[in-house]
């Protein structure tokens, strides 16, 4: 039985799929006070119903290059399983350190698998050493590992390690920089005002997000020389960014033109800047120049506003360059990909939906919804650009509606066009959204989908099939169950997730999460992790 809940817009919608693992699956959370208890009890739930697609759904979790890369909900998993399975959360540290970063695998200190963890270190960090005097490749660990101390604190974990080691501690401090050396760290270049050794190309994704603007002020010759390097260049790159990093990365340049008034301390600036933001911001920086400078008669530090106006544009053009390096998920469905824009998706969940429309767009090669979308709230409308559109121009251009939450709108829309202009069947609806739907104003006793499923049959027509794709800060509840076939449920932030999607053919909401794991070889190293629990017990009885 469907246990009923309403969304915040009061329609019916489910508290659980029905299947724990499938809830864990369809659930995401970028919310920083997320409720870490709820998050474990998640897991044990899913863990004792099967812990095979558990386990399997913990990695697809933790991944940052081929899944959801959610670092706090994969902790609060982590933890759980510390609980309920200490030799399961043991064998898993490998993937932790492959699959995420190595800090992750520090979250078993001070817990009943600290000593495992200390050993496990121990073993990659004497394995890094060796490497590094055989000039061969070494791990990250080095980034990761804790500084004896910090902020003139000692830190626990680095203390007992070395110890572990049987080394001093300036023999340790030594080791680390060493290797840290050989990782070319880009911190360590910044901290040390060393920019000219920063290899821009091979710096993280999540690190030129964070230092941009720094490589533009402290090395601006060379970084600029970089980007023209990446324009050129056919490699992928910036894959493990979230969707929302894009367009925040955009609207933080745009905040910094608009709040530039402040800085010159010029009221005059205050009006013409908010109309550049708003209006100008497509314009060619020389006319935008134009528009400011003759917009009033008033306006000193004229060089540090071009300046920063010319630092906008090359700011932009790095966003955009960074968007199109992504490596490309292309099919050729007719699949319409709807984003929702209403009040509650502020923030994270906007700017992901927003971003994930757009790429998904681009990347569909069907005539029919090639570089177009549609956006709701209280309406729906139909969006398209042109194929050369930049990221940052499609961005400038979206409608913004920001009311409530009407997928009805878009249903009927669907069903009008398919009546009145004789429309090929839609294959496949992603809706990207927190889920919280206004209620069906017809009949406030169905969910949206079973009320839709009617109304299409009604009309002799098939309902699409339903990709629900949550992008909520905090999932909080399903718009349909694992009973639902002809839909799935996903969830998260990143656009790996449209890996597993956009080549469905059983639409049935177990079927698509066992496919997902399944692809991404999530089982088999669940397979190898159960391998060597056996082992090692066997290991343990031959030695009694």
């Amino acid at each position: 039985m469907e246990i009923l809940k309403r969304t915040w817009n009061n329609a019916i919608t489910n508290e659980s799929t029905l299947n724990f693992n499938l809830d864990m699956f369809a659930y995401s959370s970028r919310d920083p006070k997320q409720d870490h208890e709820k998050n474990k009890n998640r897991f044990k739930n899913a863990l004792i119903e099967n812990d095979e697609i558990a386990l399997a759904n913990l990695l697809y979790t933790l991944d940052i290059r081929n899944g959801k890369g959610e670092r706090a909900l994969f902790k609060s998993y982590f933890s759980a399983l510390i609980e309920m399975n200490k030799d399961y959360a043991i064998q898993i540290l490998p993937y932790i350190s492959e699959l995420g970063r190595w800090d992750y695998v520090f979250e078993g200190i001070g817990t009943e698998i600290e000593e495992a963890v200390y050993d496990f270190v121990k073993a990659y960090l004497m394995m890094d050493i060796k490497n590094y005097n055989d000039n061969k490749p070494v791990s990250l660990l080095a980034k990761w590992l804790p500084s004896i101390k910090t902020h003139n604190k000692k830190n626990y974990f680095a203390v007992k390690l070395v110890k572990k080691l049987n080394l001093t501690e300036k023999e340790y401090r030594k080791i680390l920089s060493k290797l840290r050396d050989r990782l070319n760290i880009v911190e360590k270049h910044i901290t040390n005002k060393e920019y000219e050794k920063i290899d821009y190309i091979s710096v993280p994704s999540k690190a030129m997000v964070k230092y941009r603007n720094l490589f533009y002020i402290k090395d601006e010759v060379r970084f600029k020389e970089f980007i023209e390097e990446l324009k050129a260049s056919k490699k992928t790159k910036y894959d493990n960014l979230f969707m929302n990093d894009f367009i925040n990365m955009y609207y933080g340049s745009l905040n910094k033109v608009r709040m530039s008034s402040y800085f010159f301390k010029n009221p005059n600036l205050i009006p013409v800047l908010n109309k550049i933001v708003s209006t100008y911001f497509n314009l060619p920086l020389k006319d935008l120049e134009d528009i400011l400078f003759n917009s009033s008669s008033n306006i000193e530090n004229k060089e540090n506003i071009q300046l920063l106006l010319k630092h906008f544009y090359e700011e932009k053009e790095l966003i955009n360059t960074m968007w199109e390096k992504q490596s490309r998920i292309e099919f050729d469905k007719n699949v319409l990909v709807v984003a929702d824009t209403s009040g509650s998706m502020s923030g994270i969940p906007y700017d992901t939906a927003i971003s994930l429309a757009i790429y998904i767009s681009q990347n569909n090669k069907s005539d029919e919804w090639r570089n177009r979308f549609m956006i709701f709230s209280s309406n729906c409308i139909e969006f398209s650009y042109p194929k050369e559109a930049k990221f940052t121009d499609i961005i400038n251009k979206i409608p913004h509606i920001v009311e409530n939450t009407n997928i009805d709108k878009v249903f009927k829309k669907i069903l009008n066009d398919s009546l009145e202009k004789n429309l090929p069947q839609l294959d496949e609806v992603i809706i990207i959204s927190d889920m919280e739907f206004d209620m069906v104003q017809d009949r406030k006793d169905m969910s949206n989908f079973k009320y839709w499923k009617s109304e299409f049959a009604k009309h002799n027509y098939e309902l699409p099939k339903i990709i629900f794709w949550n992008v909520a800060k905090n999932v909080g509840s399903f718009p349909v169950t694992k009973l639902d076939y002809g839909t799935c449920l996903v969830s998260g932030y990143s656009k790996n997730i449209l890996k597993s999607i956009i080549e469905i053919e059983n639409f049935d909401p177990i079927d698509v999460m066992l496919k997902t794991l399944e692809e991404k070889n999530y089982f088999e190293m669940v397979k190898d992790i159960k391998e060597n629990l056996n082992r090692k017990e066997c290991e343990h009885m031959e030695e009694k």
